[in-house]
């Protein structure tokens, strides 16, 4: 349910755990979390905020009975932020762990951001040689562009078999 016991036991309350029997199958789930809903992709997604987040499934009728079994749980939602805030006091242990958590997840991101970027700046290097070779080539006539490639597949030759003896 979470990183901790701790938080598990001071969020599971008999309340709870008696709204959600009497929802039945209309209960799909209740989530109390600093993070998004979906998994961050970016870095700028993940700050955390503070949620609590409910899904239930409605009744097709629109009898106001056909949403008694709901009302428990919700109004136990209602309730859930101020009772958050007044039992929500965990041990230095509990937070820290919980921490770590959070910043071994933002290390990722981070590490996949960078990743991204050194992507994009390669490709833009890339790109600029490719521009600066296309203009250097139509400066040249027919024989020298012709040389000029010639050498150019030469090289790429040579840099094949340095890799392939590396290899072997």
């Amino acid at each position: 349910m979470s990183e901790s016991a701790e938080v598990t036991e001071t969020l599971l309350t008999k309340d709870l755990v008696e709204a959600v029997e009497k929802a039945g199958d209309a209960f799909e789930y209740l989530i109390v979390t600093d993070q998004p809903v979906d998994k961050p992709v970016k870095l700028n997604e993940a700050t955390p905020r503070k949620r609590v987040i409910i899904s239930l499934r409605l009744p097709s009728s629109t009898h106001t009975s056909a949403y008694e079994p709901t009302m428990p749980i919700f109004e136990y939602f209602l309730k859930m932020p101020d009772t958050l805030v007044a039992t929500a006091h965990f041990r230095g242990e509990v937070t820290r762990k919980i921490r770590a958590t959070r910043e071994e997840e933002t290390r990722k991101l981070k590490k996949a951001d960078e990743g991204e970027k050194a992507e994009e700046r390669r490709l833009e290097a890339e790109k600029k040689k490719k521009e600066i070779r296309d203009i250097r080539l139509k400066g040249l006539s027919a024989e020298e562009q012709r040389k000029f490639l010639e050498r150019e597949r030469e090289k790429g030759q040579k840099k094949q078999e340095k890799k392939m003896s590396r290899k072997a």
